[in-house]
This record gives C-alpha cells, sequence and structure tokens, in this order.
C-alpha cells in the first residue's frame, strides 16, 4: 500500500485544543448555587423532565412515510412528523431514513431529500437538499455505502457517480438550515463509486473506489481545513467506509479486505462472502462511526465481529462478537430475504441486527464475549428491500426496522416493540403530530403499547390522524 498527500500528517493534520481550567473553591461554590438554581424550573419540576424532549432518539416509519422521536426514558414516541415518503409496500418502495447527531437531526425522505428539523419541537426548518441520484452496482447484492453522513457537528453528502464532497458545519444548539449545502459546501472530489462518512469531531472523510484515494476534510470552527489525501492501492467497484476515533478505515468490497492508516497490508475480513473476486461483491459493513480503538467492528451474514486495524493490536477476532445463526444452506437469493446493518459499539458492547425475510436478528456482545441472536417476528412479506438500522445517540440505543417502520426498545424486559405510527396515509409534507392525546392501540393484544392508558384520541393539529397503529 503506498500513500501520498498534498497535506502531511504531521502537526498541521488536525488542530484539536487543550483546555486549562484552574478553579477556585470560591468559583467552584459559585457553580454549586448556580446549577442548583437551574436545577428547577419555576414550577418546580427538575430540568431532566425537560430533556425527555430535549432531542429522544429519531427513528424512520417504513412505508408509514412519518419519522418519529423516541422518548427513551417512557419507552414510547413523543413527536411524529410527516413527509418521509410515499407509504406502500412492494419491492420497488423506497424507504426514508434518519440522521441524527445530539440535537441536530436530518431526515433523508425516500425520494433522497434532506429536510433538517429541530429536534426538540419537530418543526421544519426551512429549506431542503437534493442529494445527487447514484448509479449503484447492479447484478451484485451488497449493502450500499453511506452518501450521506451526520456527526460531530458536520453534515456531509457525496456524490457517488463524481465524487464530489460537500459539507456544512452545524450549530450544536440545532436549528441551522441546510438548504444552501450544494450551493456553498462544495469542499473536494475524491473520485467515483464513492462513500462518505463523519468522525465523532465532524472530520468528513471519503472515499472512491475507483480511484482508490481517500479524502479527509478536517473540521475547523465553523468551517473546514485543507484536504488531506491518501492514495491507496486498490480499485474496484464499490467500497465502504468508517471512522474509529480519528482514523478512517477502509473496507474494498471487490476483495472484502480491510484497509487503515496503520495497517501495512489490507486484512481479510472472515466470511465476507468473497470468493469471487471481480465477479461478486462482499457481504459486509463496518461500524457506525465509534471512538478510538485498535478493532473495527463489521458484520457480515454470519456474524458481527471485530477485525485488527494496527499493527500491534493483540485481538485475532476469534470467537468474539455477535454469531447471527443465518442458514447459510438456504438456496433463496440472499438479497430478497438477508439485509446486514452497520453494527454499534456502545462502551464495551458491539451491538448488531439483521434483516431476515419475515424476522429481525439482534444481539449484543460485551467485552470478550461471544453471543447468540434474539429474533423479532415481523409479519408480512418475505421480500426484504430494506434493512434494519441500530439507531444511537448519546448512549441511547433502540432497534429500527426500515422496511415496516417497527421499533424496538432494547432495554426493556418481555416485549419490545414501542411503535405507535398514526394510522392514515401521510401528507406529503412535514407536518408535527403529538402521539401523548392518542386513543388506545388497535392492533392485537399480542403487542403491548407503552403509551399512557386511558387517554382520549387528540391531535396537536386539527387535521391530524387520529389514531395510532402498530404496523407491520
Amino acid at each position: 500500500m503506498s500513500s501520498q498527500g498534498e497535506q502531511s500528517r504531521g502537526t498541521g493534520r488536525r488542530r484539536r485544543p487543550v483546555w486549562l481550567r484552574v478553579v477556585s473553591g470560591g468559583i467552584v461554590s459559585l457553580l454549586v448555587v448556580v446549577a442548583a438554581i437551574f436545577a428547577t424550573r419555576s414550577d418546580g419540576q427538575p430540568v431532566h423532565d425537560v430533556a425527555l424532549t430535549d432531542g429522544g432518539l429519531w427513528v424512520s416509519g417504513g412505508r408509514t412515510g412519518y419519522w418519529g422521536r423516541v422518548n427513551t426514558g417512557a419507552h414510547q414516541f413523543d413527536l411524529v412528523l410527516s413527509g418521509a415518503g410515499d407509504a406502500g409496500t412492494g419491492e420497488d418502495v423506497l424507504r426514508a431514513d434518519v440522521l441524527q447527531d445530539g440535537r441536530n437531526a436530518v431526515g433523508v425522505t425516500a425520494d433522497r431529500r434532506l429536510i433538517a428539523f429541530d429536534t426538540r419541537t419537530g418543526d421544519r426548518i426551512k429549506g431542503e437538499v437534493q442529494v445527487p441520484e447514484p448509479t449503484s452496482v447492479t447484478g451484485v447484492d451488497i449493502h450500499e455505502p453511506d452518501r450521506v453522513a451526520l456527526g460531530g457537528d458536520t453534515l456531509a453528502v457525496v456524490d457517488h457517480d463524481t465524487g464530489r464532497i460537500w459539507g456544512k458545519r452545524l450549530d450544536p444548539a440545532g436549528g441551522t438550515p441546510i438548504a444552501d449545502l450544494l450551493d456553498t459546501g462544495e469542499l473536494d472530489t475524491v473520485g467515483k463509486q464513492a462513500a462518505v462518512t463523519v468522525d465523532l469531531d465532524g472530520d468528513i472523510m471519503a472515499v472512491s473506489a475507483d480511484s482508490g484515494r481517500v479524502v479527509e476534510i478536517p473540521a475547523e470552527g465553523d468551517g473546514f481545513g485543507q484536504p488531506i489525501r491518501t492514495d491507496l492501492d486498490f480499485s474496484g467497484r464499490a467500497a465502504d467506509i468508517t471512522a474509529v476515533g480519528d482514523e478512517w478505515v477502509v473496507l474494498d468490497l471487490e476483495t472484502g479486505e480491510v484497509m487503515s492508516e496503520h495497517l501495512q497490508d489490507p486484512q481479510p475480513i472472515a466470511g465476507s462472502g468473497q470468493d469471487n473476486a471481480g465477479e461478486d461483491l462482499a457481504m459486509v459493513a463496518l461500524q457506525q462511526p465509534g471512538p478510538a480503538s485498535d478493532v473495527v467492528g463489521y458484520q457480515t451474514l454470519e456474524r458481527a465481529g471485530y477485525a485488527r486495524i494496527t499493527e500491534d493490536s493483540d485481538h485475532d477476532g476469534a470467537d468474539v462478537g455477535v454469531v447471527s445463526g443465518l442458514d447459510e444452506g438456504d438456496e433463496r437469493p440472499q438479497a430478497q430475504f438477508n439485509k446486514i446493518s452497520r453494527p454499534v459499539i456502545n462502551g464495551d458492547c458491539l451491538y448488531a441486527a439483521w434483516g431476515m425475510g419475515g424476522t429481525i436478528l439482534w444481539g449484543r456482545a460485551c467485552g470478550q464475549t461471544q453471543a447468540q441472536t434474539s429474533q423479532l417476528p415481523v409479519a408480512g412479506n418475505l421480500t426484504r428491500r430494506n434493512g434494519v438500522a441500530v439507531r444511537h445517540d448519546r448512549g441511547q440505543l433502540v432497534l429500527n426496522d426500515l422496511d415496516t417502520g417497527r421499533v424496538y426498545d432494547l432495554t426493556l424486559p418481555g416485549d419490545l416493540r414501542i411503535d405507535t405510527w398514526p394510522g392514515g396515509a401521510p401528507r406529503g409534507d412535514p407536518e408535527r403530530y403529538d402521539p401523548s392525546g392518542w386513543g388506545d392501540d388497535p392492533s392485537p393484544s399480542s403487542t403491548t403499547s407503552t403509551r399512557r392508558p386511558g387517554s382520549s384520541p387528540s391531535t396537536s393539529r386539527t387535521s391530524s390522524p387520529t389514531t395510532s397503529t402498530k404496523t407491520g
């Protein structure tokens, strides 16, 4: 592997401030008093009650055409937005997605428009961005790399076909308009067959499978620094990229091999399903961006585990992770029935989920352990176009089925399902609904609703739906 770049990887690579705090005993006392004052509102309720509507976890409603906010403390929805895309069923119906970074949330509609909204109120922020439509690889089954990424107060978009990269720094308090992203935010070009990610500090990292190049664009204040280019010795039809700490990790889907800044040679991922390089592509997804480590999380059809990304790592990846239990002898086409997703590192635990036709598999492996999956049945057509997503923000996690919109709170005992989407067809434009007053769930008693019982049907707007349903 060879590397070259316009900017060296020395002191100019990233600028991170070092804070020196010297606080006297008197100031500490003052801060304690101030904290006590602000810990209580005028009505006597603690501030942590306010925080229940200060972001939550955002999820996609799949075929319902909605987005929703999960109040993880109450294990239920506390806000629903329409405008995610066309509702409906069928293999050709694209599903919406949602990205979140603290108080910044961006909905991705079924027709690839980006819509930012206020995570606390659910109000739409004026303007939207049309993401360039990718020309995906045909005739092979892969987990599609990301073309939009959000993290560290940075929103990034890459044009898969041209490699053009756009980025915008966002206010950590939320509320930043994004409509001018493609007009004013172009930063560099990486090459064709491109994918993008953003690390926890907001640095943009993009890779081109065609050119074998990685471009890093460091976040600096309200803008970005000079791009750093690294040429890798590979070329193919598709590549994936993620961030581990402030380092990029690239997966060549042509060979099923991982490359990083601290590996001399590419490392193969076991079980990638890549036995015919140049014909098939590897069925592998790298982890969602996470903290610094000497390993990277990955997921295949067979398992979720770790691959080393430094030469001095003593982690061999054996017998650690989550085993899916998928039957590799099943003759049904993988593209129709089995979908992988990006695993999540939360503390010392690896969370992973698979969409297997009418079933969702999920598991958690903590420390140096190996775990099996649990099953979550999903009624309906066994042909699965979209997979599942482990939604993760500020240490909170839920599982979201991108096809049906089902949402599972992984912290609950027994029944994990908590979604209560509005009944009826959603409108085309984003509109805020308050599900707290909806009537009792009309779905079968086999699925338990966690909403407040005894409430009468009502909505926050006169034209909004009056019932909630558990779809799928």
